[in-house]
């Protein structure tokens, strides 16, 4: 491992090939990387003792310019909203969220017939806009509720069966009724839905 002088130093030497004049430029180089270091670390223990007046009306510059990387780091620099941590993890997770409302993925199962060759045959419609926002909730719920609801399922297993209804749509042919694409439906409708449990189905 090199110091910062000795990496200058081997950087510069092979692409002036002249020790002297390398110790030259480093006799330059020295005194204002010094200088650089000591005031970033003024600067740094000195924003450790701003008040807090001072702190917040950093934060309103910084928002003022639309620098909201500055204000959190945990904010990417390619963020232009006003978030801090906590509501950009919320966001990506919204966003994730908002896929599972793909037309035909949440499906209501409303008949269950016998067909040929011992196959059930299923009848299903695309549910409704309240059952799937609560369907979605439950999925996502960390807790006791959700983990019963997905009961057999991970949530990679729900990403992957919509990623694979995602692709199956771009196939040009053929016209599938909506029951042989992948979708994810409740395991019984009559029950509430904190009663039941999700299915992932083909």
């Amino acid at each position: 491992m090199f110091t910062w002088n000795e990496t200058a130093a081997i950087s510069l030497i092979s692409i002036l090939r002249d020790p002297e004049i390398v110790l030259y430029f480093m006799s330059i180089l020295k005194p204002m990387r010094r200088d650089f270091v000591e005031d970033e670390a003024r600067e740094w223990h000195g924003s450790l003792r701003i008040t807090q007046q001072e702190r917040w009306e950093r934060v309103a510059k910084l928002s003022r310019q639309r620098k909201f990387s500055h204000m959190n780091a945990s904010v990417p620099i390619t963020c232009t909203l006003p978030f801090d941590g906590g509501m950009w993890r919320n966001s990506k997770e919204l966003l994730k969220m908002i896929r599972y409302f793909r037309k035909g993925f949440i499906r209501e199962i409303i008949e269950v017939s016998g067909g040929n060759m011992g196959y059930n045959m299923i009848e299903t419609v695309d549910e409704k806009i309240s059952g799937k926002i609560k369907i979605v909730n439950l999925v996502n719920d960390h807790g006791p509720e959700g983990t019963y609801f997905r009961l057999y399922y991970s949530l990679g297993e729900i990403e992957e069966a919509l990623d694979t209804l995602i692709t199956y749509e771009g196939y040009p042919e053929p016209e599938w009724a909506w029951e042989e694409f992948p979708y994810i439906a409740p395991d019984n409708p009559r029950k509430e839905l904190n009663n039941t449990f999700i299915q992932i189905m083909n």
